[in-house]
């Protein structure tokens, strides 16, 4: 098992509209290809106008598959192509995680 971890930074006042774009166009679209994330947060103290959220999935090439099915979407394409027109977002970043052997994700 494998967890997608995303961090997408909004240039100041910006991560609202991102946000509703998102939540309107792009979160049913991955809900569709990639299921529902593990987790999806915003920051509330510290570096703040970042979200974070965590898409799990049983290995890479399980992502690999189910993203390239969500990229190869015209409606998709037009999706990511309107995040950066709109011009919210200032960093995206992305890291691979795997558990740690003592942690029990199914507590």
């Amino acid at each position: 098992m494998i967890f997608d971890h995303r961090t997408y930074t909004a240039k100041p006042n910006m991560l609202p509209k991102f946000l509703k774009l998102y939540e309107e166009v792009g979160l049913p679209m991955q809900q569709h290809y990639l299921g529902q994330p593990f987790g999806f947060f915003q920051t509330h103290i510290g570096d703040l106008s970042r979200t974070v959220h965590l898409w799990k999935y049983d290995s890479l090439a399980d992502r690999e598959a189910r993203r390239d099915r969500m990229e190869a979407d015209p409606e998709w394409q037009a999706y990511r192509l309107k995040v950066i027109e709109t011009d919210y977002l200032l960093n995206m970043q992305n890291q691979i995680l795997k558990p740690v052997s003592f942690f029990n994700l199914d507590k």
